[in-house]
This record gives C-alpha cells, structure tokens and sequence, in this order.
C-alpha cells in the first residue's frame, strides 16, 4: 500500500536555457563574516569530521555532492552543489543564485535559542529592489526578524519572517539534497525531495532601493524549529527601467526581434541590442552592436539557417545610464508542433519501461519540413501531472518518431513522491535527423500506479504543453566529416581560385552545386562543364560537391580569393 501523501505539490524544472535571463539583476552577496557553524559534511571521513553542528538539534547536518564516508565509498548522487553555488527553483526569480559559505569553514547562522541574533557581514554591498534571504528550519517551523542595514548605516526591519521546516515547504530554493546522522554518519537521500533550503524575500522600500545594502542582522523570535541562514543573494536596484516580453518572429535565414517597454516609459535614448552566437553574456561596458528606436528591430536575411543566436537587449535612459541586458535565445530555421487534442494517456505498466515498450494511447503530431530543408536537431517539452493518489515519480515517457521508427536514446522519469506536476525539456534529440517531408512523432507515456490499460486519472501528459520543435538545415548543407575528399583525390582546381574552377573529369559528374559554410546554394549546374565560372561571387570558403554519374558524390572545400 502507498504511504500517506505529501501535503505539497511539486514542481520539477528540468534543465533548459530561460529565454530571458536575469544575471545582472540578480547578484548573490558574498558573506565576509558572521556564520558562527559548519553543518555541511564535505570531504572523505566521518561527517563529525568535517562539521562543528547539526542542523535541527538531533544530530542530523547536511552533505555536499563530494562527501564520502572512505576514499573507496560510492560518489552520492545529492547533496549540495560542490562549488556552493545555488541556483534558486523558484520560477519566478529564474536565474537568480546563492553563494554558500566554504564547506570547510562556518557556513551557517544557525540560531538555536529565542533571541540569539547574528550579523552576516557582506564583501561586495549592493543596491536592492529585493533581498533574498536562503534559509531552512531545523526540526520545525521558526520565526525570525531582520534588519537590513544600509552603507549610510539607516535601516530597514523585517519582522516575523516564517521559515519552514527542511521537509516539505514550499518555495525552496533547492530540495531533494539529503542529509547524514553525525552520530552514526547514516545517509538518507530524502527520494529526491527532501530536505530543503527555502527562498524569503525581504521587499526594500522605495526610498531605500537607491542605498547599497552591507549587512542584515537575524533574531530568533519565539520557539519552533532551529533557524539556518546560509547566505543572502538580491534584486539590484537599477532606475533605468528593463525591456520585457521579447518575442523573435524567424525565417529560414531572418528574424525581427520585438519587445515591450518598460513600465515606467520608453527611455529618453531608445534602445541597444548585442547579437552573438555565443551564450556569454554582455556586461555594462560591452559594445553594442546596433541601435533601436522603437521596441523592434530586423537583424536581416543573412542569418545562418539552424545556428543558435543570442540576442540582448537594454534600456539606454541616456548619458551612462542604461538598463540591465535582457536576452532572447532563437534558431532561424526552426518549425514547431503543438498537441492540443486534449491529455494524453499514460499507460498502467509496472514493469521496467525501455525504449522498445510497447504503447496502445499514444499522443500523435507531425511537422511539415518545407522543400530544400531536412531536420538537423529536434528538442521536446511537456508536462505531466500525478493525481488521485498519483506520483510524479511514477512517470515514464518517450518521444518516437514514427517516420524511420526511431526512439530517444531513453526513457524520461519524473521525481517526488507526491502528486503535482513535473516538467520535461530535452534538446539536441537525433531521433529525426536528416528526415524531409512530413514526419510523424509519438509521445508514447507510462505509469506504475492506478488501475490498468490506459488513463489519465492518475498521470497524464497535459493538454496542450507537448511542443515538437525541428531545427532545420539546407538539404545540401554537409556534415562537418563529409567536407572531405577521398584520399588525395583532387575534384577541381586550382585552390584558392580567383573567376573559374576547372574541374577533373567534368565528364563523369552529373550535378555540380557550390554552397558557403552555412549549406546556402550559391551555384548549381547539371551535366557541369570542366570550367565552372564562379566570378559572381563574393571572396570566402565555400563548398564544392560532385554527384557522379556512378552515383557516388565527392566534396571539397575551396577559397574564392
């Protein structure tokens, strides 16, 4: 029989890059002093070893991912990140991170008596629309009040900040860390939930936004549970206001990004944009590569097709004031599909899920590849939610692609011994590379309790968040290990070329085509000559490919000068 459920609902989050991100916003604040405890295990020896106190009063502290008993022991598969950087689950603060103190030092204000206090110092002061404080309740609930304290030395106070026990509150900053009995040094994973470390924001006032917060000051009110405080992160303070809702309306080689004014009103000197193919993000200082002003702007046709682009943008409020960088990731070159035929059946199976299980209710969608373009790369995301006794970690499920019959390389689970609903994203899936025309998917969904055959009472994939996305390419884009020539063969010459290639055997080639880096076909000619002129063109690398006659195909690449 199933134990008692849970009292919460869960949310999982699976790894997947925001479109917009907040790093500049939030900024964790680094403690230079007032921890006064080390309640996180780390290294190889008994956790006593390497911690001066429990967490919750009865012995119990937590462990980080590199902790182990003996040189010998089994790496743990939990605990604390071992570089003690938190990135916040909470939806709503995404991006947001802690910086926990060392693990082989005090890394905690722990607070075990109605009115013991303590004053955690930071290195780094910061101006806040927020502070939020990273902290959890040894055995029970505990109330405690804060006191912000400002560089100019005014204050802000906080009073009864609630913090929930660290098994099954809500608004956890992180969970499913785990934790080890000093006096026995016994392990307990927490299945994948518990314990947990909570996120409480302290909401600055207005007028003390503009201020550079140095310290906040804790206070145990009350009885209740052993307050822990492992660290402080914020909301920085900018008056210039931020862009929101960027959206990116691609083609196959374009895209036209717009994006919402602030709220506060469009900025005195319009807007700058950073456009990168690399993911590291733009500072203050980083030079724009262009200028709006108005809320949208077309970067072109001349974006490479199925190539991930980053796209920043900020206020400029004028002279050396602008906002905070916000970022759109996009892909031009991608298509989507959207299940909206209602929820999608799990399938009762208590047996162990592969990628070769059957399944008789799957949900069905199909995509619709333009001519000339074949998928390089396709991604997934859906939600499943457990009910009526239902967990979330009875969940199984697998994108099929029914076109050439191939399967994800494995099956997804979900996590949480309790109802509510699990997240699922996955990208960079092979399963329908290279497939032209219309190609078919399957979600194919499983659960190990709640009756037979197939439902949606107990797990179910949601309606309408089952999104197929393809990342195209030009059909006559190569692989990076089929730029080549077999052996020394030369096909055409000479190399670099200036107007003309010439090329071997002209005689024997049924199609000659010429593409640049990127798979666009700048020139094609059946039943080529030996001279193919190629004077129209700008000066580059492109690609040369040969369809034989024989029906084999060469390539190499050439230099126009």
């Amino acid at each position: 029989m199933k134990g008692k459920l849970l009292s919460f609902t869960g949310l999982m989050l699976a790894g997947m890059f925001t479109n917009q991100l907040y790093a500049q916003d939030y900024q964790p604040f680094t403690v230079q002093s007032g921890f006064n405890a080390d309640v996180i295990a780390n290294g190889v020896g008994p956790s006593a070893s390497s911690t001066t106190s429990d967490v919750d009063g009865v012995n119990y502290a937590f462990i980080s991912q590199d902790f182990k008993l003996t040189a010998t022991s089994a790496a743990l598969t939990y605990g604390l990140p071992t570089n003690g950087i938190i990135n916040s689950a909470v939806a709503s603060t995404s991006g947001l991170t802690y910086q926990l103190g060392s693990y082989s030092g005090n890394n905690s204000l722990r607070l075990q008596n109605a009115g013991d206090n303590g004053t955690l110092q930071f290195s780094n002061p910061l101006s806040a629309s927020v502070v939020y404080m990273l902290a959890t309740g040894g055995s029970g609930n505990c109330t405690v009040d804060a006191t912000v304290t400002f560089t100019d030395n005014t204050t802000q106070t906080f009073t009864g900040i609630a913090i929930s026990d660290w098994y099954s509150g809500s608004s956890y900053a992180i969970q499913g860390i785990g934790r080890i009995n000093k006096t026995n040094d016994n392990l307990e994973s927490g299945s994948g939930t518990n314990p947990r470390i909570y996120q409480l924001p302290l909401a600055i006032d207005a007028a003390n936004q503009a201020k550079s917060v140095k310290s906040v000051t804790v206070t145990k009110t009350g009885t209740g549970g052993i307050p822990n405080i492992f660290g402080f992160s914020a909301n920085a303070y900018n008056p210039c206001g931020v862009p929101t809702n960027i959206t990116a309306a691609t083609t196959m080689t374009g895209a036209t990004l717009s994006w919402t004014a602030p709220s506060s009103g469009a900025p005195a000197s319009g807007y700058q944009y950073y456009l990168s193919t690399s993911s590291t993000a733009p500072t203050a200082t980083t030079t724009p590569t262009g200028v709006a002003s108005g809320t949208s702007v077309n970067l072109g046709n001349s974006l490479t097709t199925g190539q991930t682009y980053y796209f920043w943008v900020r206020s400029n409020c004028g002279g050396s004031s602008q906002s905070f960088w916000r970022l759109k990731q996009f892909v031009p070159g991608q298509i989507s599909a959207t299940y909206t035929a209602g929820d999608i059946n799990t399938l009762y199976d208590s047996s162990t899920i592969s990628t070769a299980s059957a399944n008789s209710c799957p949900g069905t969608l199909s995509i619709a590849v333009p001519t000339g373009y074949k998928i390089q790369s396709t991604s997934v995301s859906y939600t499943m939610t457990a009910a009526s006794f239902g967990y979330m970690s009875e969940q199984k499920s697998l994108l099929v692609c029914t076109t050439n019959n191939t399967t994800e390389a494995a099956v997804s689970s979900g996590s949480g011994s309790s109802e509510g609903t699990f997240s699922y994203n996955r990208t960079g899936l092979t399963l329908a590379n290279n497939l032209t025309g219309t190609v078919n998917f399957e979600m194919r969904a499983w659960r190990s309790y709640g009756g037979s055959g197939c439902s949606t009472t107990y797990n179910k994939v949601d309606n309408g968040t089952l999104t197929v996305t393809v990342t195209l390419q030009p059909v006559s884009a190569l692989a990076t290990n089929e730029v080549s020539t077999k052996g020394n063969e030369r096909i055409a010459y000479p190399n670099p070329f200036a107007d003309t290639l010439y090329i071997e055997k002209a005689e024997n080639v049924k199609k000659a085509v010429v593409t640049d880096p990127s798979g666009v076909v700048v020139k094609a000619i059946d039943n080529p000559s030996s001279a193919l002129f190629l004077g129209g063109i700008k000066s580059g690398m492109y690609i040369l490919t040969l369809t034989m006659k024989d029906g084999s195909v060469k390539s190499m690449k050439t230099i126009k000068k």
